[in-house]
């Protein structure tokens, strides 16, 4: 345990669209992570976090003393200037390492994560973080079984989250058992003893076989119902992916899966949802996007909808070529405001052709949707190539890039 200081202070339906490529809004580097060989953290792949007092926490899947990764904090000081304070550094060993995933806040404000390397076996962990007087205290809740010798999952890459209960969810992008190489990848559960401790059981063993997803690389969204939601960006009849849906029987005691939409079927649809964090919007509908495919076959962003007649997948925007000025490739999830807008990131693409984009899609009143891109990255200080989504937080949307800055990345602020 390690305590850190801390600072005081089936359906598919095209649907038409328009763009506005124009620089909409201004972006503002917060903060720019060390350069190579430093002791600050490198790559962040995260969606931060902000507490009830703005101040941001996030992941970063290398740097640090052993380069395996830090968890960081951004605090304003009184010049209002942000500063970082590292609250752990891995070290690839049995504390962890190599995250990509961003943190949750539970209830209590503990923060919780995922590491895909290290642990008791090397196969990754769930850590938590949690106030400790002016400090915080690291520790692992969760390692993940032995290389192929167990049917856990292992290689966590997503977040956490949370059901009323207080247990947790997340995937594993490999493990499970048979096929596809390392095993197919896991959705588990991990549910606390009343003890301090937690116990792990997997939900789900994704196969090798369609009209199974294989590899999940993003999170899960929890609706009302309890129901869990997620996608794969392989596996599934055309090989593009799937989404599917997880729901438990009071009855069996168990989880079963449904295939809520295949994709990649080559009719304008989208493929390969890579590391997508599903929105289970307000209206009971769930948005992603897709890495590809599309009416241009440079991704998408989709919206499914439940009836009783069943599940429709429409796509929402298809995103155009990379010279075009658009964005392309999302390699994550949106979120809405209480407009219904949608926010997200692309990771190429822009005014720029290769930096990536800020975008907004806006519901006109003939129920088109339209997309706004508010900031082309430029590949310099201002951070480019974003891996993650965006939070927002008081009319400003937060995010971070891959690279860009010191070479090592950036977290950022945009007005929206």
């Amino acid at each position: 345990m390690t305590i850190l200081q801390r600072p005081s202070f089936q359906i598919i339906a095209i649907v038409f669209f328009s763009v506005s490529l124009a620089q909409a809004a201004a972006e503002k580097t917060l903060y720019e992570f060390g350069a190579p060989g430093g002791q600050d953290g490198m790559q962040p792949f995260c969606v931060p976090v902000l507490d009830a007092n703005g101040n941001l926490f996030g992941t970063t899947m290398l740097g640090g003393p052993d380069n395996a990764g830090t968890i960081f904090e951004l605090s304003r000081n009184a010049s209002n200037q942000w500063v970082e304070t590292i609250l752990h550094e891995f070290t690839g060993a049995s504390d962890g390492g190599y995250p990509v995933a961003g943190l949750v806040f539970d209830n209590q404000g503990n923060l919780y994560g995922t590491a895909g390397g290290g642990g008791t076996n090397g196969t990754g962990v769930v850590f938590e973080l949690s106030p400790q007087g002016s400090g915080w205290s690291y520790s692992v809740i969760y390692s993940f079984g032995a290389y192929l010798k167990t049917n856990d999952g292992f290689a966590p890459n997503s977040p956490v989250v949370f059901d009323s209960a207080g247990n947790m969810y997340g995937t594993t992008n490999e493990g499970g058992g048979a096929g596809c190489f390392n095993g197919c990848g896991t959705v588990f559960e991990l549910s606390p003893t009343g003890t301090g401790r937690w116990t792990e059981q997997v939900i789900h063993h994704f196969s090798a076989n369609p009209p199974d997803g294989q590899l999940p690389s993003g999170g899960l969204a929890l609706d009302k119902n309890g129901d869990l939601y997620g996608t794969t960006p392989n596996g599934g009849t055309s090989g593009g992916g799937v989404l599917y849906q997880l729901k438990y029987s009071s009855t069996t005691k168990m989880w079963s899966e449904t295939i809520v939409h295949q994709f990649g079927v080559n009719t304008g649809d989208g493929a390969d949802p890579i590391n997508v964090i599903l929105l289970a919007g307000q209206d009971g509908n769930l948005y992603g996007t897709t890495d590809g495919g599309g009416k241009n076959g440079h991704g998408a962003v989709f919206e499914t909808t439940f009836s009783k007649t069943g599940a429709k997948t429409s796509i929402l925007y298809s995103f155009k070529e990379t010279y075009s000025g658009d964005g392309n490739a999302p390699h994550s999830g949106v979120i809405m405001d209480k407009e219904g807008n949608l926010y997200g990131t692309t990771s190429y693409g822009g005014a720029f052709n290769y930096y990536g984009t800020i975008f907004r899609l806006s519901k006109s009143s003939g129920g088109e949707w339209n997309e706004t891109v508010l900031y082309s990255f430029t590949g310099g200080s201002d951070g480019y190539y974003p891996q993650a989504g965006v939070t927002m937080s008081n009319g400003f949307l937060y995010g971070t890039t891959w690279l860009g800055g010191n070479n090592s990345g950036v977290v950022y602020e945009s007005a929206r």
